[in-house]
């Protein structure tokens, strides 16, 4: 039976960005138990596009992530970074690949998600075009899966995108552009959190990063002195995930329903340091 959650107190959604490798897997299993200790969490969105050695994911990184209670992963650019991925998108449909990804791609780039309480929550997972590799159109991407949901009669009770995306302004002007249509609408992929939590105009909330999950002190998620050696003297070094302190990073939006309507009530941003491996 459906939960009535119109006289309880507010349920959360949480978003993470970026899980950035195994310190990036630990500091979302850290920062999970944290945020469920001290609220009632009923979904879970995580971007995984590093979770296997800071780049691309498999199916056991993924799995670890479901134990954890995550509902669904999106991803990026690093997608298709490690073996096994084209069987993971086909077979698990709680794994979202870019929408606007070529239409011969393998994979979902959008899903809904029906909860315990009856609550339908869209996820729809975009990727950028500037400053990164060519794709389909974002926007239009976008368009077409709401229409779609529309005309369909399908639509969620709640719609999050996450655009995973180089450019601040690519991002707002998607805000901008969704503004009303969705429910949320977050960045993900710069690895750093931004200040810029907001109700845009037409009533969807917007953030251009949630941030890195993963190693602190780090270069996005990177040994410092390998990112410092490759910016200082243009010459390629080795990829090393960064070790210590662990980061956690997330968005967390309070739902809840009246009269039949579910909203967002209220948006935060959450940071946490823990010590290396939760000592």
């Amino acid at each position: 039976m459906p939960v009535d959650l119109s006289t309880e107190p507010l349920s959360w959604i949480v978003v993470v960005g970026d899980v950035f490798g195994r310190p990036g897997r630990s500091a979302l299993s850290l920062g999970l138990k944290k945020v469920t200790s001290e609220r009632n969490i009923v979904f879970t969105v995580v971007n995984g596009e590093n979770l296997a050695g800071g780049k691309g994911l498999n199916e056991k990184t993924v799995s670890e992530c479901f134990d954890m209670g995550v509902s669904a992963i999106t991803t990026g650019n690093h997608l298709f970074d490690q073996k096994g991925v084209v069987d993971l998108l086909q077979k698990d449909g709680r794994v979202l690949r870019p929408l606007n990804f070529s239409r011969l791609c393998p994979g979902a780039g959008s899903g809904i998600f029906t909860l315990e309480s009856g609550l339908r929550v869209g996820v729809i997972n975009l990727i950028g075009r500037v400053f990164m590799a060519p794709s389909d159109c974002p926007f239009s991407a976008a368009d077409e899966v709401l229409d779609g949901w529309k005309s369909q009669g399908l639509f969620p009770d709640l719609v999050l995108v996450d655009f995973h995306g180089e450019a601040s302004g690519e991002k707002r002007a998607m805000g901008f552009h969704l503004d009303g249509r969705v429910d949320a609408l977050y960045g993900t992929h710069t690895h750093v959190q931004t200040n810029d939590l907001e109700r845009f105009p037409g009533g969807s909330w917007y953030l251009t990063d949630v941030g890195l999950s993963g190693p602190h002190w780090s270069v996005i998620g990177v040994e410092p002195e390998m990112a410092l050696s490759k910016y200082r003297t243009h010459v390629p070094a080795p990829f090393k995930v960064a070790d210590g302190e662990l980061l956690f990073c997330a968005l967390l939006l309070g739902v809840s329903v009246k009269q039949g309507r579910w909203s967002i009530e209220k948006a935060e941003l959450f940071r946490e340091v823990f010590p290396k491996d939760g000592d």
